[in-house]
């Protein structure tokens, strides 16, 4: 009976395979998935016929074993695609193309191994993503961690907000996306991935360089992307400076539709020891952070259907707005947030309708002076409209549009009232050979009533070898300033001041992509070079009275971008490294751009070994400049290196439920204990810990 029963497992598993579905974008796995299979049977009665039926299976996972059938995936908001029956080891990736601009530039069907080649890259853009499945196994246990570990990704905030920057962008200039949802606030411009509940997220893809057509305004420097989770989890995290957390994820198929939900509560005192050496006796005296704690509360909710999608988040935050280290005047003001961002699209005989709305509420008070207490309410929404076009004026090439409006406003303390409306219109066209892939698109934004600014982009890519690929990729784009300057540096000011859009009149890379088979595992190596030049950039110069931002001339960025990732079968190691030359003009001086690194690097080493699993993560920021003058040592932060560590144990399955995974992660950030700030005045705590426990429903695909 043993040898049937082995047999039998053996003659299942050769006949199925594991297919796995991602977006041909971003790179990041896809949830919710339909995958109908043919299941085709012959019946004899009488006369010889065949009866044929279908079944429909919902993907809550981006990775499901099949039998090896014929099947058609579909998911809302990308291209249907039919796989034909393959049995056998190793994974089947399936890359949906989105509706959005009909990109044909991947081959839709390919084997792939665990790290991407050259061919599975984007048009002439340098991506980077990580699963939440295999960061948990790396120690990350917060949305901000998990961010951190992104390649070319550096923190830049301060005031208990978690914000990014990449390519020398400002954390304005980074699109922050979660299904395609912008979670940028409409008053303040940034997205504080603080209030993301790490359960609710399943993949996180960093893409550099603007975009017009796919990105839209508002992403000079990059975008993050952020894929939600159809998963069940709980999570429960206990840490230094009183951290406290608990989250958790459910989600279910339900008929034809996948539906999942996420909730996080979590506090902190962050009320930690720092040496203030800006005080107003000229000496370094050791002090402590009050009123530096925070409080949040965060919940999302997402149904995936064969035609619809919706989505939804909400959060609220309540901390303390404690002042630069040698401005102690605020120490004892609050900051009370919340968000609601809401969602929805639907797929329709090949042209997608999409919708959202988001509102940030903002209210401030100062417990020594009432009369600064102030409240601010910004709404935005927006609708669009994209399709193909059926004409074909050649094999190999698609034509995409894309059309839409919407409007924001804000309403705050003192009579301060603004809006706007915005509409757009953009094609692209996309043309690909066996070697060659091409792509062209064009942008008209009209903000306002009268203003219309035409943005292009060219992009191509030429696989000169199996292993080497070269890419191109020329760009402009366009930012309007949203109404973030009525809130940075001194929340107790509420005004408007009149600021230019942001214009990118040149983005342009040229990338090489080779990869190679080791003794060690498969190793890719990536190469970028890149310039650009922005007119009117909004800068903030931080210690200047008004604490406000300001157009500028023009700023200029050269400078060159490398990685190299190598995965061999005890782990992975991965590093990175950027070099800039940014500066701007000042009226007649030419000055570099403030907290521009000229040099940045980051690497991480993650060694898998049974039930443990250890990583070793470094991130360095070189000198950077802080304030509105020549380059000058005096005035720049000091380089840093940070230090963070991590030790996963995973409890065998054998003493759990066999579709329940439960890992026990240990991690220190900053081993080194290095007092640092990403911005001058507001310094950051040494040494953190935390101990976190989750159990996740983790069935075999």
């Amino acid at each position: 009976m043993i040898v049937a029963a082995l047999l039998t497992i053996l003659a299942v598993a050769s006949d199925s395979a594991l297919l796995c579905v991602i977006d041909a974008a971003t790179r990041a796995p896809l949830i919710g998935a339909q995958v109908t299979l043919d299941d085709s049977t012959e019946a004899t009665s009488g006369d010889a016929r065949t009866t044929r039926r279908a079944s429909v299976r919902v993907m809550s996972s981006a990775c499901i074993r099949l039998p090896s059938r014929a099947i058609v995936v579909r998911r809302v908001g990308y291209r249907p695609f039919a796989v034909a029956p393959r049995a056998g080891p190793g994974a089947r990736t399936v890359v949906l193309v989105p509706l959005v601009g009909s990109t044909t530039r991947l081959d839709s069907v390919r084997v792939v191994a665990s790290m991407p080649g050259p061919d599975d890259a984007m048009v002439a853009r340098l991506t980077g993503s990580l699963t939440v499945a295999a960061a948990r196994r790396a120690g990350v246990t917060t949305t901000a961690q998990l961010i951190e570990r992104l390649p070319f990704v550096q923190l830049r905030s301060a005031r208990g907000a978690t914000a990014f920057s990449v390519r020398g962008a400002r954390s304005e200039q980074v699109l922050i996306t979660m299904d395609g949802l912008s979670l940028n606030d409409p008053a303040t411009g940034l997205a504080d991935v603080s209030d993301v509940p790490l359960s609710a997220v399943s993949a996180a893809t960093i893409v550099l360089g603007a975009d017009p057509v796919g990105s839209g305004p508002g992403a000079l420097g990059g975008v993050l992307a952020l894929t939600s989770a159809a998963q069940r989890v709980l999570a429960v995290r206990a840490g230094s400076l009183g951290q406290i957390s608990a989250e958790g994820a459910w989600s279910r198929p339900i008929g034809r539709s996948l539906w999942n939900a996420a909730v996080s509560r979590s506090v902190a005192s962050n009320d930690f020891v720092f040496a203030n050496a800006a005080g107003a006796t000229g000496t370094s005296i050791r002090e402590r952070r009050q009123n530096n704690d925070e409080s949040r509360l965060a919940m999302s909710l997402g149904m995936i259907a064969t035609n619809w999608q919706l989505a939804g988040f909400a959060s609220r935050s309540d901390r303390g707005m404690v002042g630069p280290a040698n401005v102690r005047t605020y120490d004892a003001d609050r900051a009370h947030t919340d968000r609601i961002l809401l969602r929805a699209r639907s797929a329709l005989h090949g042209v997608q309708l999409a919708a959202g709305l988001r509102t940030f509420g903002l209210a401030y008070r100062d417990p020594a002076r009432p009369l600064l207490d102030a409240n601010a309410r910004a709404v935005a929404g927006d609708v669009d409209i994209d399709g193909d076009l059926a004409w074909r004026p050649f094999h190999g090439t698609a034509i995409g549009w894309r059309a839409g409006a919407g409007g924001d406003g804000v309403r705050a303390t003192g009579g301060i009232t603004q809006t706007r409306g915005r509409a757009f219109a953009s094609t692209q066209i996309v043309r690909r050979t066996d070697r060659l892939r091409s792509e062209m698109g064009a942008r008209f934004d009209l903000v306002g009533p009268r203003v219309i600014t035409p943005s292009f982009s060219l992009a191509a890519e030429h696989r000169v070898r199996a292993t080497w690929t070269l890419g191109l990729r020329a760009a402009q784009a366009m930012r309007v300033p949203t109404l973030y300057d009525l809130y940075f540096a001194s929340p107790q000011r509420l005004f408007v001041r009149p600021l230019r859009p942001e214009r990118v009149l040149a983005d342009i890379e040229l990338i090489s992509r080779s990869s190679r088979d080791t003794p060690f595992g498969r190793a890719q190596l990536d190469i970028t070079l890149v310039t650009r030049r922005t007119r009117d950039a909004i800068i903030w110069f931080p210690g200047n009275f008004s604490w406000s931002p300001a157009n500028v001339g023009e700023e200029r960025l050269h400078g060159t971008e490398g990685r190299v990732q190598l995965a061999p079968t005890w782990g992975t190691l991965s590093a990175w490294a950027t070099f800039y030359e940014a500066d701007l003009t000042l009226g007649a001086l030419r000055i570099p751009s403030p907290y521009v690194s000229r040099v940045a690097a980051g690497s991480e080493w993650i060694v898998r070994r049974r039930w443990i699993t250890a990583s070793l993560h470094t991130r360095t920021m070189g000198r950077r400049p802080f304030t509105s003058g020549p380059r000058n040592p005096a005035y720049e932060l000091p380089a840093i290196t940070l230090l963070d560590v991590g030790l996963t144990h995973t409890l065998p399955r054998a003493i759990t439920r066999s579709h329940t995974e439960s890992l026990i992660a240990w991690t220190v950030d900053n081993v080194g204990d290095v007092a640092w700030q990403s911005v001058r005045g507001f310094p950051s705590p040494g040494r953190t810990w935390a101990i976190t426990l989750t159990i996740r429903h983790a069935p075999q695909p």
